[in-house]
């Protein structure tokens, strides 16, 4: 009884001391504001606030940080000049090399200059493979050489390489061509055999046409296909496997058309694999123009040749890194929201749209959410993963320390698509009814366009660790993705600020529904 008649002491004292005080105040308002200037009440009662009386900030709906997202992003964004800054100042970034090296650190800097809560490397071996400093594919064709003589040739309107070609007769044509990622060297002269399947590849083989001879694997694009990215999934397989069946009928070399539905004079690398057991040969791409010249000289000229020269190496593996930043989550610290891109890029072009601006947007996004003053729930983690391009090495590590370190990835988004206007993005089938009440804001910004089914290449491994993460992709309109995909025209000039922007505030604002809709 003691005890309670203290404190019920305590407390009337404590509620007298409080009318009290506000009866000064009162009293001091009453007073200022008579022998105040008009006006001034409104900034006495904001005096007494900062003392302590705090007012209380509504929570903004989701059409307000929708809005604040898009409005910074469109008008004070940082992802374009970063951009640049990544494509300019650093160049290609292909793993392994010195270049990519000079990036993981121009990104740590850059990352740290933000102040997110935290900003860090994992450490990753990476393969090393180099171009080298020879690297020729040459025609000879009399019958080539006859036709531009006579003037019998046109140029083709239909084909965009008109543009770049005037070829004048010669006694031997250099063709646009570059080694693909892996491929190894070697000296080769011999006559082209053109394969448009995998059926005719099997068929030529067998009859014995293809032995000492230069296969080209000439299957396009198919252009009906309106999501060009099911156009690259249908003829790809023979850029990556495509040297141990040509090896295994004698050839001596491949000629890969690029992948690309755009018809032009601008090769396109990308990573390519032998079979130990099978002997390994010299693995080229041509730009789409060059792959129809020599299907046509093939055809017409039973004596032309080809001639290939290559000096590339492999190296022994090299240590990279990831790079990560985040901001803490204040529910649910322990557990991550991931989004990133690749770091990582071919040596051809700059690694603009693939993959620095899905680099841009994952830093861009982070950025944004802090910048309005979001305060998330659970702990947002943008990351920048190491060689995608020929190893994925980086999100396999960066999935194998989550499982390590007993991370909990509730969810992940990868953006891997360029950096061309955002349409929507793929999600799983089970998270898709969860974007319900969000839908009609997707809509107003142009990205309420949801397929079923979301990740990416380096996300996937997360699966294997937690399959219960909710996997995200990034979708922006895939029309003219292919024309620089992996080529030398994929350069920080060929990215739309706007576009870039666009899909940062995408990026953000599906982090936002993440972290608000998950536990």
């Amino acid at each position: 009884m003691k005890k309670f008649c203290l404190s019920a002491q305590t407390g009337l004292m404590l509620l007298g001391s409080l009318l009290s005080a506000l009866s000064g105040f009162a009293g001091s308002v009453k007073n200022q504001a008579l022998h105040g200037q008009p006006g001034d009440l409104n900034k006495i009662i904001a005096k007494y606030n900062m003392r302590g009386m705090r007012a209380v900030r509504p929570i903004p709906s989701d059409s307000q940080i929708f809005k604040r997202l898009f409005d910074l992003s469109l008008t004070y964004g940082h992802a374009y000049k970063r951009l640049g800054e990544l494509c300019k100042g650093v160049g290609p970034r292909l793993s392994g090399s010195d270049n990519a090296e000079k990036g993981i650190v121009w990104a740590v800097d850059m990352l740290r200059g933000y102040q997110f809560d935290t900003v860090f490397t994992q450490p990753v071996m990476v393969p090393r493979w180099e171009r080298g400093d020879v690297e020729m594919v040459r025609l000879y064709s009399t019958v080539l050489t006859q036709q531009l003589k006579s003037g019998k040739t046109e140029p083709d309107y239909n084909c965009e390489a008109f543009v770049e070609a005037n070829p004048l007769p010669k006694k031997y044509y250099d063709l646009q061509a570059c080694a693909l990622g892996g491929s190894v060297g070697g000296s080769v002269k011999a006559a082209v055999v053109v394969v448009n399947s995998d059926a005719e590849l099997e068929a030529k083989g067998k009859a014995g046409l293809l032995k000492d001879k230069i296969v080209l694997l000439n299957r396009a694009f198919d252009q009906t296909l309106l999501n060009t990215f099911q156009a690259y999934g249908g003829c790809v397989n023979q850029r990556v496997n495509g040297a141990a069946p040509c090896a295994r009928f004698g050839a001596m070399a491949v000629l890969v058309r690029s992948m690309s539905n755009r018809c032009d004079l601008h090769p396109h690398t990308g990573v390519t694999h032998y079979v130990d057991s099978v002997r390994k040969i010299p693995m080229i791409a041509v730009a789409t123009a060059v792959a129809d010249l020599l299907e046509s000289v093939s055809a017409s000229d039973p004596k032309h040749l080809v001639e290939i020269r290559l000096d590339c190496k492999t190296w022994p593996d090299r240590q990279s890194a990831n790079v990560v930043a985040s901001t803490k989550g204040t529910v649910y610290p322990e557990k991550i929201i991931a989004f990133g891109g690749h770091f990582d890029s071919w040596d051809e072009g700059e690694g603009a749209h693939d993959d620095g601006a899905g680099c841009m947007h994952a830093f861009e996004a982070l950025r944004l959410l802090k910048e309005i003053g979001y305060t998330p729930k659970h702990t947002l983690r943008c990351v920048f993963w190491i060689n995608e391009e020929n190893g994925l090495r980086g999100g396999t590590e960066y999935a194998r320390l989550a499982g390590t370190l007993g991370e909990e990835h509730v969810a992940a988004l990868e953006s891997d698509r360029g950096g061309f206007v955002p349409r929507g993005f793929g999600v799983d089938s089970a998270f898709i009814p969860k974007l319900a009440k969000y839908q009609r804001w997707l809509d107003a910004y142009g990205i309420g366009e949801i397929e079923r089914g979301g990740g990416g290449a380096d996300i996937g491994p997360l699966k294997k660790v937690n399959p219960n993460t909710v996997f995200v992709g990034f979708i922006p309109d895939s029309q003219r993705y292919f024309d620089v995909h992996h080529a030398e025209t994929d350069v920080f000039e060929n990215v739309n600020k706007r576009e870039l922007q666009l899909g940062a505030a995408a990026v953000a604002a599906m982090i936002y529904i993440l972290d608000q809709e998950l536990d």
